[in-house]
């Protein structure tokens, strides 16, 4: 079953670690950045050691935009290039043959600051991921949206409207219990209210639980 995570920036603000060590064993077919997690991705790997905590406080960025400006710069490579940092989350998937997709609302995300854009490449962009999402949806999959209140529960509502697939699971993991997702996506599985890093530990730590069984199998002798 394919499995696809859909996370906002609040994921790689709390559990940017755990996140990248999914990727790194391949537990996920698909990721799904929505403008803000992307944009977190790659200013946390090319400017963590510039940044007070995760991310720039909000007084320092409405006084100065541009120390958005690196990161955002970044993001609009990728949207045209598919190149991203190398060690950021986007980076480590493209390198697992993990498809990254993105959707994100026009003038909402920080790395939208700036001039000098080409905004039908972003639209350009978006309706490849969308075709791409639906795409996927026509087997069986399981979908799990992290952190992300209004773009990713509307996105997934709109490519199950396309598809209408018939074999599907949708999870929603987060530390509030928000009507969107609630709605538009845990009414197909579950809503775990916790919190980011805590059910991605929960899924490593299963994950190695399941490959220290299958060891112990495997050394087992043959009768």
């Amino acid at each position: 079953m394919t499995r696809i995570v859909a996370i906002g920036g609040a994921v790689v603000k709390t559990a940017f670690d755990e996140i990248k060590e999914v990727a790194r064993r391949k537990l996920f077919n698909v990721l799904i950045h929505n403008g803000g997690s992307i944009f977190h991705d790659f200013q946390m790997t090319t400017e963590k050691d510039k940044l007070p905590g995760y991310s720039y406080h909000l007084e320092q960025i409405l006084k100065n935009p541009e120390l958005n400006k690196p990161a955002s710069e970044l993001v609009w490579s990728w949207v045209i290039s598919s190149s991203a940092p190398e060690e950021s989350l986007t980076w480590i998937c493209q390198e697992n043959d993990i498809d990254v997709l993105m959707f994100t609302g026009l003038a909402t995300d920080f790395w939208q600051i700036g001039k000098g854009y080409i905004w039908d490449e972003i639209a350009a962009r978006a309706f490849r991921d969308f075709d791409s999402l639906c795409w996927y949806m026509q087997n069986p999959f399981h979908y799990i949206c992290m952190g992300s209140a209004v773009i990713h529960p509307e996105v997934f509502t709109k490519a199950l409207s396309v598809v209408k697939p018939k074999e599907f699971t949708a999870d929603v993991v987060d530390f509030l219990n928000m009507y969107r997702p609630r709605t538009r996506v845990a009414k197909y599985g579950t809503y775990y209210r916790m919190t980011h890093k805590g059910y991605l530990r929960n899924w490593l730590e299963k994950e190695e639980s399941s490959e220290s069984v299958q060891e112990r199998r495997d050394k087992a002798p043959l009768r």
